[in-house]
């Protein structure tokens, strides 16, 4: 079917219209012409407006990550089947607030060729014309910023971006307060003004965590191919309780002239099933990881019996806000507080989801340890994870962040990434895991990442437990990577390894200049 057909007063009820058929019609094609469609509403476009302006607080995220939350899904592919939609030379145009692809209990699933962008982005970008600090660092900046700007506007995050070297430079100060001058001229007080940001372009975040730009909850076998997601007031792809998705030339990378793409994590998938599949994907300007693939830790409340009420223990709750509940026949681990140690697999017989957000099960043995001593993550929501042939640079914090049984990394690109390049640890403190089986990272090349400083320039492998102790994961292999590290960074760091293989690595550490 042609997009054409379709009817509506604007692009927003044509899409709801064509959604609309796609249900009704499984395993049918959509063809949407080439084009820029806008997609805009007028209390979508306030609150967009509302969060900028600070009406919603410094940082939004507690009033905007919340179920209560009143938004409006674009294209929404809720129940359908067999749906495949070719887009090429296709961009989505939002103007306002709004979660602009939304594949929920769908099965079989393909997006092909659409391009996803904001009329306004969710976080402006000013030229720095001046900049002097005290002796204590703090002082002022004068900021032309090249969107309207109201007084009062939010500034959660900010970045700088250094047009002679090309790098970005995430949290150099905060901004403590703002004073407009002329037009969308600011002088800006700061936590550290230092003369070498003069003529960067500062970025300014005006929305953090929030609705992805596209959600896959309770999906079956979802392909995205050639998608690209040039800007989002939240993360680029969210998949959470979804089983197989194959990921092919996804771009989350800045529009022309910006060097800033999603606000949040390019790409996160929480408790999926089968493979999860990233290849000839391209990162670059996000303010977070690249991608992040976990299961949660939950607590453990005992009802009698073999029944429990787990709870997890995600600090903001789930990135979908969905409940996230184990099905019937998956294998709970039992882990250590502390250590993140497993001890036992039980499985899963009954489980219920309750309005609170916890979930009753049913398992095959009663926990007889004291269950205040640990957590229970889910095994079998641990997909096999491949990211192969992808690139990605200038970001905020890791690029690939593995919190899962099985992955491989192999033949990517990764440059002048905030933190640690590649990361395999459960994290306690975030509540995420679980501890690796067996992972293999090869033919990749590292240059200059961990801009910041962490534990190593390119991998990173440990127990993020509050201890540190014991040997968690099973097999890391980790050869013939080529990386160049900044001063005073190691290449590789393996800790907490049973049986760890690094070799065949070339490791240059540049010197610092004077």
């Amino acid at each position: 079917m042609d997009f054409k057909e379709f009817r509506g007063r604007n692009d927003l009820e044509k899409f709801a219209a064509a959604m609309d058929w796609l249900r009704a019609h499984p395993n049918s094609e959509l063809f949407i012409e080439p084009g820029t469609y806008v997609l805009t509403g007028a209390a979508e476009k306030q609150f967009f407006n509302d969060v900028i302006a600070g009406k919603y607080g410094d940082n939004p995220q507690a009033s905007m990550f919340r179920p209560d939350l009143q938004y409006t899904r674009a294209l929404d592919f809720y129940g359908q089947e067999g749906t495949r939609v070719y887009a090429e030379g296709v961009t989505l145009l939002f103007d306002g607030f709004f979660e602009p692809i939304s594949l929920r209990h769908c099965k079989n699933i393909t997006l092909q060729g659409l391009t996803i962008d904001y009329l306004r982005k969710p976080y402006s970008k000013g030229e720095i014309l001046s900049a002097q600090a005290d002796e204590q660092g703090d002082g002022e900046m004068t900021v032309r910023f090249s969107d309207f700007l109201p007084d009062t506007f939010n500034s959660p995050r900010v970045a700088v971006y250094d047009n002679r070297s090309g790098v970005f430079t995430y949290y150099p100060f905060a901004v403590q307060a703002k004073k407009r001058i002329v037009g969308n001229t600011f002088r800006l007080t700061v936590s550290g003004a230092a003369k070498q940001y003069e003529g960067g372009e500062l970025y300014v975040w005006h929305f953090f965590h929030s609705r992805p730009a596209i959600c896959i909850q309770n999906a079956e076998n979802t392909t995205l191919r050639n998608v690209t997601i040039h800007a989002h007031p939240g993360m680029g792809v969210v998949g959470h309780l979804s089983k197989d998705i194959y990921i092919d030339g996804l771009s989350v990378v800045p529009s022309a002239g910006d060097r800033m793409s999603t606000n949040t994590d390019a790409t996160h998938f929480a408790s999926c099933y089968g493979k999860l599949i990233l290849q000839n994907c391209v990162f670059d300007g996000q303010g977070d990881d690249a991608v992040n693939v976990h299961t949660y830790y939950h607590s453990i409340t005992p009802l009698g019996g073999q029944q429990y009420r787990l709870q997890c223990l995600a600090s903001e709750g789930t990135h979908t806000l969905a409940t996230d509940a184990p099905f019937v026949g998956d294998r709970l681990q039992l882990a250590e507080r502390g250590t993140l140690t497993v001890v036992r697999e039980y499985t899963v017989l009954k489980c219920a989801v309750n309005e609170d957000g916890t979930c009753t099960v049913d398992l095959d043995g009663e926990i007889e340890a004291d269950p205040a001593n640990f957590y229970v993550a889910n095994a079998a929501a641990c997909p096999a994870f491949v990211f192969s042939h992808c690139r990605a640079r200038n970001h905020l914090a890791r690029a690939v962040l593995i919190k899962t049984k099985r992955a491989v990394v192999e033949h990517c690109i990764f440059e002048h990434t905030n933190l640690t390049a590649v990361v395999v640890a459960a994290e306690e403190d975030w509540k995420e895991g679980i501890s690796s089986e067996k992972v293999t990272i090869r033919n990749n090349v590292f240059i200059h990442c961990s801009m910041q400083g962490d534990v190593a320039s390119a991998v990173a492998v440990y127990t993020g437990s509050e201890k540190g102790t014991g040997k968690q994961h099973g097999e890391i292999n980790i050869e013939n990577n080529t990386i160049i590290c900044p001063p005073g960074l190691a290449g590789i760091s393996v800790r907490n390894v049973e049986n760890p293989i690094v070799a065949n690595n070339t490791i240059v550490t540049e010197r610092e200049t004077v």
